[in-house]
């Protein structure tokens, strides 16, 4: 009965260990996904408000995708795509404005 005992403790700790290891390398590859997501928007940021809406959209889609309603999905999708490079704040606020309507935010 010992032994059953023992074996089962066993296959506890390595259970456990093995879950720990898959939510590790599922928090790497989401820190990966965000900091690509960051270089990628930042590297062509022009002003400080543009710099804003993407570093809040990586957020969004990487670190709490998986809360996203569709809608809010293609909010942050259409700022990364449209975003980077925007100079002007009317621009930036017209890009802005364009990808609510098209998420319907």
């Amino acid at each position: 009965m010992v032994k059953n005992g023992r074996w089962s403790a066993a296959l506890r700790t390595a259970m456990g260990v093995l879950g720990l290891l898959t939510a590790h390398a599922a928090l790497a590859y989401g820190q990966s996904s965000y900091d690509d997501c960051m270089l990628a928007g930042l590297r062509d940021a022009r002003n400080e408000m543009a710099s804003n809406y993407i570093q809040r959209s990586c957020y969004a889609l990487y670190r709490n995708g998986e809360m996203l309603l569709p809608r809010e999905k293609a909010y942050h999708e259409c700022i990364l795509q449209n975003m980077p490079g925007a100079r002007e704040p009317s621009a930036i606020s017209r890009i802005a404005q364009i990808c609510s309507r098209r998420g319907q935010m």
